[in-house]
């Protein structure tokens, strides 16, 4: 389907009659609560269209209009715009015909959340959405999501990847109910379940609300529990998940009626899938009966994927003044290349309420270290259990220390600044005629290296495949010596002779090619020429499959050492500080502070071209670590651009060092 501006073309809307008689029926014409859903996405599609055909402010731009079809969260000015399409439609233009509009005929409720199939034919492509409605708290359906099943991605989602605050109390919400709309009146909308009619399948989609709303005077907590692989390991003969589930179910029913509680879980559908994170259960004033089923359904299957988790934990919460808690449990560490130490801090910060709490179950005394940083970056207390027993008490513990009001923080005293002492723990000088004994060379080839006799170490690079991320990688240098305790650097001083415009220095902690963690300075052309760039990346996964890549990019060329290189004066001082690369080189360090690594670059500037010479330091934003490994590495390569070119480096000087403040 070509991607046109909005009604760039004559347009042509087909809308089924059955359609716009549905929408001028009262909603007690209807037949059950989905009916009176359906209804309401019959008369949402019917204004829709309306609008369209008649070249009206599309419905989803009318902020007061679109109020009384969706929920607060999804009601933003201007929402196409947003999207840069039309998400009713699914594309920028449209030819509508075959539209029909029904319950799902898979799962018409799910935990009190109505879903409506909604498939129509758009320039001779099936389009396939799925509606999801809540009922608020006057009784009305309105829309809380579409998910389009052609093209896989939802209303929700895309707001909040724009950067739109989707959450909201729902309490505020403008329904159809008591007020006209094409002559109809949407009906109650409390749920078979609630009713105590048709049982509701476990589970949800995510932005489903279980429909009887919050309470605005207790507090929120979600439970993210870690649905991995791992938990059908057994604790006193019993499977980790079981004890959680029975702990869980235990606990929900002992809970203060006005506590809005939700579920999340991770690695519970699809092994080996770092997106696995879902919202089964969002925090609302719950049905102790409801989430029972839904605690019981859940299956181990993945991978560990904290980070993202605590990154959803933050939009799934309710935007509000309420004490918040999150209480994460979890038989593992992140094995998906997230920082879940930054994620906890980012959930915390979100507001003055907001606390992480964390159970380490069946965890060794290294991993609870590890894991504890989740807890301290939010907030929030640590726990750990190694048996069934201790695990329920902790379990307990942590749901009672969240419902206590958090301590405000003592105010920290002014620090002076104190500027680090270190100790050289290994130095490797490349004077020759040969490597200490503890290096190793990985795809050695002798005769794309040798020592200069002026205490360098010239390596070549050719092919394009000679890069930090592929195991054929030539030449790549592994020290066989322990890492010191404490805070440390790694640094490497280099030249960089640029002849492809691809090249790249790599100084890495490496356990192999798919588990590394390095600072990485790299040359890239494109179009006003080369660029030199500062990296922090991570790769983390099975050896021989594909892994998770996570790399940090600063651009020095873009508001740092130039503000671009798009015109004369930023080129041509940028040459100049690519030559100052192969004359006097620069200095690459991997830092390590406490659980955090950083990449840093420091070099000397010339003075030319009007700008003023000297030294330069720049350091990424830090990653936390939980369990530091690998061996440093010292990689001098090329990007696969580079194809048949050569590049040339020289290594100077690598080294170990203890920081101390």
């Amino acid at each position: 389907m070509s991607a046109l501006p909005t009604r760039a073309r004559v347009l042509r809307l087909v809308v089924p009659f059955s359609l716009a008689l549905c929408a001028a029926l009262p909603s007690h014409a209807q037949q059950g609560d989905v009916a009176a859903a359906e209804n309401l996405v019959r008369l949402f599609y019917a204004e829709h269209s309306k609008r369209f055909n008649d070249g009206d402010t599309p419905l989803l731009n009318d902020a007061p209009a679109a109020k009384e079809f969706l929920v607060d969260g999804l009601v933003q000015g201007e929402l196409q715009g947003i999207l840069q399409f039309d998400p009713v439609y699914d594309a920028q233009d449209a030819s509508i015909s075959d539209l029909s509009i029904r319950p799902d005929p898979d799962a018409p409720l799910l935990q009190g959340a109505a879903r409506i199939k909604v498939t129509f034919t758009n320039f001779g492509m099936p389009i396939r959405h799925i509606y999801t409605l809540i009922t608020v708290p006057d009784g009305s359906w309105q829309i809380n999501d579409i998910y389009s099943e052609t093209n896989d991605w939802s209303l929700s989602d895309l707001l909040q990847s724009a950067g739109v605050d989707i959450r909201s109390d729902p309490g505020s919400e403008i329904t159809l109910k008591g007020s006209s709309a094409a002559g109809s009146t949407i009906g109650s909308g409390q749920t078979q379940a609630a009713n105590g009619g048709d049982a509701v399948v476990p589970g949800m989609e995510e932005g489903d609300l279980p429909g009887n709303g919050l309470s605005s005077e207790g507090s929120d907590l979600l439970f993210v529990l870690d649905g991995s692989g791992s938990m059908w390991g057994q604790v006193d003969g019993v499977a980790k998940i079981t004890t959680a589930k029975q702990a869980l179910t235990g606990l929900i029913g002992d809970l203060p009626a006005q506590t809005n509680v939700g579920l999340m879980a991770y690695g519970h559908r699809r092994e080996g899938d770092c997106g696995d994170t879902e919202i089964l259960y969002p925090v609302s004033n719950f049905d102790t009966e409801r989430l029972k089923p839904v605690i019981d359904a859940i299956t181990p299957r993945g991978k560990t994927p904290i980070a993202a988790a605590l990154q959803q934990a933050a939009s799934a919460m309710p935007a509000s003044n309420r004490p918040a808690n999150v209480l994460l449990i979890s038989d593992g560490l992140e094995t998906c290349g997230g920082d879940p130490c930054a994620a906890a801090k980012a959930l915390a910060e979100r507001g003055i309420n907001t606390r992480v709490h964390v159970v380490g179950f069946d965890l060794t005394q290294e991993e609870n270290q590890a894991l504890q940083c989740i807890a301290e970056n939010g907030g929030g207390n640590y726990y750990a259990a190694n048996n069934a027993e201790s695990f329920t008490e902790a379990v307990k513990q942590a749901v009672a220390d969240a419902g206590k009001a958090a301590e405000p923080p003592a105010p920290e005293p002014e620090a002076e600044e104190v500027v680090p002492a270190s100790t050289l723990v290994f130095e490797e000088t490349f004077d020759g005629p040969e490597l200490a004994a503890s290096w190793q060379t990985l795809n050695g080839t002798d005769r794309l290296t040798r020592f200069t006799g002026s205490g360098t170490l010239f390596v070549s690079a050719l092919g394009g495949d000679t890069i930090y991320d592929n195991k054929n990688a030539l030449n790549r240098l592994v020290l066989d010596e322990p890492l010191p305790d404490g805070d440390f650097d790694l640094s490497l001083k280099f030249k960089l002779h640029e002849q492809s415009g691809h090249e790249s220095v790599s100084l890495s902690l490496l356990e192999d090619t798919n588990n590394q963690i390095g600072a990485m300075a790299w040359i890239w052309t494109k179009g006003c020429g080369s660029y030199l760039n500062l990296s922090l990346t991570r790769l983390s996964g099975d050896p021989e499959g594909k892994p998770e890549v996570s790399r940090f990019d600063v651009n020095l060329f873009s508001k740092q050492i130039v503000k671009t290189v798009c015109d004369k004066a930023g080129r041509a001082y940028g040459n100049k500080v690519l030559e100052s690369l192969s004359t006097d080189g620069a200095l690459l360090r991997l830092k390590r502070r406490g659980r955090a690594l950083s990449a840093a670059i420091e070099l000397e500037l010339p003075a030319a071209d009007g700008q003023e010479g000297g030294p330069y330091v720049l350091e990424t934003d830090p990653v936390t670590v939980l369990r530091l490994a690998g061996k440093p590495s010292v990689l001098a390569g090329q990007w696969n651009k580079a194809k048949s070119q050569e590049s040339h480096f020289e290594f100077d000087r690598f080294a170990i060092e203890l920081v101390s403040q």
